[in-house]
Formats: structure tokens, C-alpha cells, sequence
């Protein structure tokens, strides 16, 4: 399934403010994002992010740079921005990794390239090797956090709140059984990763697993032990309906 937004954090992690990209991605991969974001820790790499961005619906590169501004201005750069930026390497930008990146992508997965692409630049206050962050740099990571979540990932699909329980079933609220599990009695379940994709199947012939009523309220349940990673995954969990797909993912995180 193409992922709708790729989030990338790029810098290294050891050297001050440079690691506020990885720091971001730590800080949205704590809160918790929908199943169909992909926060990726470019670290210090950029021809690894090409193959991770492909498909996407979006893109969005967090890096630092350094210039004659203030510490911790942040600057938001659409695709259209950065094409017409000067060339980095002439020394007005402290990293070029996010700029590698977009063009080796570009060049490499040509049409697959996400057509829609936008850089947070945070500018730098101290980069040698085993500084803390500055506190102007944190500030302003809190800031394109609190834009990044209202501005580009908040939930535009159908979102769900379901269980799953110690005992290894999956519980479905009655408003999602019944608008789109109404006429069906089995689910295939395929897990990936910290994700499960669950797609209802009309018929038993069909396979998958049997899908009960689980109480009154027209809740439904299925049993899916074997299929859980281990650990402790249970409790509420973030659903989301992809219609085009019939299909539900649910984050375990």
C-alpha cells in the first residue's frame, strides 16, 4: 500500500544542533503517528531515504542549516523553493543532506519522486562534535513538531479507536463493525512490521478468521494471538479506514 506522508529527519545527532532532524522524528515516533505516516531517521545518510520516500504521497525533509539569522528561525521551503535555492555547497547552508537527498531522488526514482515535497530548515546555533542541543534550536524542534502535526498529518480519514486484550482478541467498536464490517464474517489479517492490515472477507471459503459479535452494543471480536509480535501490545489502539483499499490498519504502537 503507498505510503501518504514520509517524514524525514536528516543531520547527525553527535554534533549539536545538526541532530535536530533525528530529534523531531524521536519526539513524533513518541507521540505516535497514524499507520499510514512513515517517520524515517535519515541520520547522517541520504541515498538511503531515496528508497523510503518512493511512492509516497509526500515527502516532508527536517534538517538544520546555519546562516546570518537568529538561532532557532525556522524556515518552510515547498518544492517549488527549493529548486530555486542556490547551490548549498557554496557555503550559506551548514548540511546538504536533505538537498542530496531530493536530488539523487529525483534522479533515480524519476516519476516516483514525490510530486509533493516540503523542507523544514532550523537554523543552528553550535555544531561541534558532542555539544548539547541549544535551547533556541529545542524551542523551535517544538514548534515545526506543533506545524508538522496540524498542518500535514492530521487524520483526513475515517479514524478508529479499537482494543486488543490480554487474551489476544481484536475488538471492534459497533460504528466501525457496522458501516464497514456489516455483511462480512471473516478478516484476513497480515501484519507488518508494528502494523496490522485487516481486510473483511464475505465468506468463510474465503478464509481468514472468524469475526464474532462481542457484546450488545454490537461490538465485534476477532481471535488473533498467533499473529501479535511479542510483547506487550495490548490496549487501545489507532485504526484507520482506507477505503480504496477496504482494508483497516491498525498501529500496535
Amino acid at each position: 500500500m503507498p505510503k501518504d506522508i514520509v517524514i524525514v529527519g536528516c543531520g547527525n545527532p553527535v554534533r549539536g544542533d545538526d541532530g535536530v532532524g533525528p530529534y523531531i522524528i524521536k519526539n513524533l515516533w513518541e507521540r505516535g503517528v497514524s499507520p499510514y505516516i512513515e517517520l524515517f531517521d535519515g541520520g547522517t545518510s541520504g541515498i538511503d531515504v531515496i528508497f523510503h520516500i518512493k511512492g509516497a504521497k509526500k515527502v516532508i525533509f527536517i534538517d538544520a542549516c546555519k546562516t546570518e539569522d537568529k538561532p532557532g528561525t525556522v524556515y518552510e521551503l515547498p518544492l517549488k523553493e527549493i529548486e530555486e535555492l542556490p547551490d548549498p555547497r557554496e557555503g550559506n547552508l551548514h548540511s546538504i543532506k536533505w538537498f542530496e537527498a531530493i536530488a539523487i531522488g529525483k534522479e533515480i526514482l524519476k516519476e516516483s519522486f514525490p510530486r509533493d515535497c516540503t523542507v523544514f530548515l532550523i537554523n543552528g546555533k553550535n555544531f561541534e562534535v558532542g555539544a548539547p542541543m541549544s535551547s533556541e534550536v529545542k524551542s523551535a524542534a517544538r514548534e515545526v513538531i506543533n506545524i508538522i502535526i496540524n498542518k500535514y498529518i492530521r487524520d483526513l480519514r475515517e479514524t478508529y479507536e479499537v482494543e486488543i486484550t490480554p487474551e489476544g482478541y481484536i475488538i471492534f467498536p459497533s460504528e466501525l463493525s457496522e458501516k464497514h464490517f456489516k455483511d462480512y464474517m471473516n478478516i484476513v489479517v497480515f501484519p507488518k512490521g508494528m502494523k496490522l492490515y485487516i481486510t473483511p472477507v464475505k465468506r468463510p471459503a474465503h478464509g481468514g478468521l472468524l469475526l464474532k459479535r462481542f457484546n450488545k452494543k454490537g461490538d465485534r471480536a476477532a481471535l488473533i494471538w498467533e499473529i501479535l509480535p511479542p510483547g506487550n501490545v495490548y490496549g487501545k489502539k489507532k485504526a484507520i479506514w482506507f477505503d480504496e483499499e477496504k482494508t483497516l490498519i491498525v498501529s500496535l504502537i
